[in-house]
């Protein structure tokens, strides 16, 4: 990682022009989608697999902050949403940061540039909360991109800060620590999805008790990570291109119900029940194995029953009712 990053910091434009005609085909750019993320994967090794690692220059022109990403399915598959790890380097190439950070798009385009400030300073002083007590070398950290405040991903970025370490280009530290430092992050990242992200206790226990009976907090927590599951698009996607969109539970094809406005509606189940999972159990994401197809009811259903991954269950109980003709069908 050590001869990447310093590569990115000598070959990375200290001035960038967004219509630069020598963005496309720059070396630099397929230096940070493609040679950065192989160098994070290395040294990561068997662990890579966890996660989506990408890295950027920009769309369609030099970005000011140049950033390599490390995404947990469970949390997010996007860097406009959520929270990750990243590598940010910043205006001139003077400075990398390694952060837990957090995505600002969605944030800015949902309630405005001053709403996302506020939001991302409070979620991120949540999320240290959960894990100041597990810190090696990371710490809360003022981030300076050398950005002005035009560059607004770059100035939210600077707010969106859970912790991290931060490193002077021109003297790096050694590829062991620079490894060390990844994975202390990870383990961070890790920590605050399973203590429920960036929501108050409160309200991870009223978005469980509004699916199902009332649980504990560590369930709560699960329950937090098994709809983050759910509610990717990703799977979503991947999940209604294997299985198709008929109910796994009761049969309806909601199309063939409500007509085209329905085409194509169905959610995607997460089968395995994190609660009964251990601590850093690290969990699958296979469509064809791993998830069903469900309509809202049968998915809100499955959530309140004692076992949220057995569709055979949930199958009985429709049996037991008016739709149990869908089944002879």
């Amino acid at each position: 990682m050590r001869n990447e990053f310093e590569e990115l910091a000598r070959a990375y434009p200290s001035n960038p022009i967004w219509r630069d005609p020598a963005f496309v085909g720059s070396p630099i750019v397929s230096h940070l989608e493609t040679v950065l993320p192989k160098a994070l994967k290395a040294a990561l090794d068997a662990d890579a697999s966890r996660y989506v690692i990408q890295g950027s220059a920009g769309q369609g022109g030099w970005t000011h902050t140049p950033w390599v990403v490390l995404l947990d399915p469970a949390v997010t598959t996007t860097v406009e949403d959520g929270y990750y790890v990243v590598y940010l380097m910043s205006k001139g190439g003077e400075r990398l940061y390694l952060t837990l950070n957090q995505g600002c798009t969605a944030q800015k385009n949902a309630v405005g540039l001053p709403g996302a400030r506020e939001g991302l300073v409070r979620r991120a002083e949540m999320m240290w909360s959960r894990v100041r007590a597990q810190t090696q070398r990371f710490g809360q950290i003022k981030m300076d991109l050398g950005v002005g405040g035009a560059v607004w991903r770059g100035k939210l970025y600077e707010l969106g800060a859970v912790a991290g370490v931060a490193y002077q280009t021109a003297a790096l530290p050694s590829e062991a620590v620079l490894a060390s430092d990844l994975r202390e992050a990870l383990r961070l990242y890790d920590l605050i999805k399973r203590s429920g992200g960036w929501d108050a206790e409160d309200v991870l226990m009223a978005e469980m008790t509004a699916d199902q009976a009332g649980q504990t907090l560590e369930h709560a927590k699960r329950y937090r990570q098994h709809r983050a599951i759910e509610r990717q698009a990703f799977h979503a996607k991947k999940v209604k291109k294997a299985l198709g969109t008929r109910c796994m539970g009761c049969r309806f094809e909601l199309r063939e119900h409500y007509g085209e406005c329905a085409e194509g509606l169905i959610d995607a189940h997460h089968l395995t029940p994190l609660s009964s999972l251990e601590d850093g159990t690290v969990v699958t994401f296979e469509a064809k194995s791993d998830f069903a197809v469900l309509c809202p009811n049968c998915h809100r259903v499955i959530h309140r029953m004692a076992d949220p991954g057995d569709l055979e269950a949930l199958r009985t109980e429709i049996a037991k009712g008016p739709l149990a003709s869908l089944w002879s069908t």
